[in-house]
Formats: structure tokens, sequence, C-alpha cells
């Protein structure tokens, strides 16, 4: 139960990746050390931004969206004013851009956010968007490869469209065998449990819409490909 909502577990390992050390399960380090060789091969070599996530850590992402001292953006990406939202507001900003903390793929070691290193390293500050992957983007000839070969090492994009839940998020990748397999085993009685014991903005609320939010957030997703067959 540990790897499900982002406690640390004996499955979760730190190795480096693309020249970053990075905490990702322990079933997903070969897999995704052919991904990264066959992008450099392809002169698309990559960054890994974000890979294992702690329930305490998706908490801080949060509670700082939520109390204003991040960015908290609507559904057309344009800024929103914390202070000026009710909790409803802000909890349904919050959930177009950010998980809740003990339902974030992150927690499984299984996903990762993914970015070309090319424009990084010429100083390119990295906002991930949508528009870094669109035709003129920074990111468009890893998009078109991750079209054509990223289910051949195994991974595939969740949030590669817009199904009314989670923001469209072309540079997230996950390892379905072990993702499907997580996905099935969560459940929102034990989230809402640890979020209850936990300092979560907002709380109260999101326990009362977690049901909800499972269904429109969290398993609202496009289909992986075992889950197509």
């Amino acid at each position: 139960m540990n790897l499900l909502y982002g406690e640390p577990n004996e499955f979760i390992t730190q190795i480096p990746v693309a020249g970053k050390d990075i905490q990702l399960h322990r079933d997903v380090i070969a897999p995704l050390i052919q991904l990264e060789e066959a992008l450099s091969a392809a002169n698309l070599p990559i960054v890994i931004i974000s890979a294992w996530r702690s329930f305490d850590y998706q908490c801080s992402l949060w509670n700082n969206k939520w109390l204003g001292h991040r960015p908290l953006l609507d559904r057309d990406s344009q800024p929103l004013t914390s202070a000026q939202l009710s909790d409803h507001e802000k909890f349904n900003a919050l959930c177009h851009w950010s998980a809740i903390p003990g339902t974030s793929r992150h927690h499984w070691g299984t996903d990762f956010d993914i970015f070309l290193k090319a424009p990084i390293k010429n100083g390119y500050s990295v906002q991930l968007t949508p528009e870094e992957f669109a035709p003129q983007g920074v990111c468009a000839e890893l998009e078109h490869w991750l079209n054509d070969h990223l289910e051949e090492f195994g991974f595939y994009r969740p949030y590669q469209n817009d199904r009314g839940g989670v923001a469209p998020e072309p540079w997230h990748i996950s390892y379905f065998a072990l993702a499907d397999n997580c996905l099935q085993k969560l459940r929102a009685t034990e989230a809402a449990r640890k979020i209850m014991q936990s300092n979560l903005q907002g709380k109260q609320l999101i326990v009362e819409q977690l049901e909800h939010y499972f269904l429109n957030y969290v398993r609202n997703i496009e289909l992986s490909p075992t889950a197509r067959l």
C-alpha cells in the first residue's frame, strides 16, 4: 500500500538518468534507460523534469497553489488570484493542473515529466504547457518522435488529450504495465484517510469530493495499450 499513496517504500530507488539523479520504481529502470538512449540516438536527448514524488512533496505543491504562493491558473491558462476565490473555486482550478496528494501517478515511480535538453541548455525556462509540444513549440520534434515510438518502450501518455479532467500533459509519460496495476488497486477511501491525517489545505472539501474526483480526474485518462486490447 505504501507504493500507491506516496510513502517511501522498498520499490523506489535512486539512479542517474539523462545526467540527473531521479527516484523511480526499480522495475522501470531498464525501460526508462532504453527510452532515454533511443531519444539520444535520435538526436533528441531529454531531461527528466519530475519522477517519483512523495505524498508530502505533492502536499507542498498543492498547498503553495492553494495559498497563492505559486501560480494558480484557470482552464485557459490565465492566472487566478487565490485570495479572491472560494474554496470550491480553488479546488476546481487546482484539480485541472495538480493531482490531489494520495492520487498522483507520480507516487508510483512509473510516471515521468520529460523535456528536450537542448532548449534548457540554451537558457530556455521550462513552463510545461501544451504549447511547448505544439507544431511551433520548442519540443515539437520530441512530440513527433513520441507519437511514433513511445509505446515501443512500454510507455504511453495518459494525459495526451483534453478529456474534461486533467489538463493535457504531452510531457507526462507512464510505464503502463506497472501503472495500470497501480491504478486498479488505488482506493479513494485510503487516499482520504491519508489526506485527513495531513496538513493539506482544503482537506475536508477534498475528501467530500474525492469519489467524484476519482471518476472525473484519476480514472478519466487515455486508455493504455494494454487496456485497448
